[in-house]
């Protein structure tokens, strides 16, 4: 039963930045992305209650 789990090493460190903007510099075109998308009126967008397409 035991060879059902992987053992895990707690010590290892993360493989990504608690925050992915660290890895980002500050004059990069993805903060221009994130300002452009946090602008949008999200409340026009229609959420499916099916689930579907």
């Amino acid at each position: 039963m035991a060879q059902r789990f992987k053992t895990i090493d707690r010590n290892t460190p993360l493989l990504l930045p608690p925050d992915l903007r660290d890895w980002v510099a500050q004059d990069d075109l993805v903060h221009f992305v994130i300002h452009a998308v946090e602008r949008l009126p999200l409340s026009a967008f229609a959420v499916n209650s099916k689930g579907c397409g």
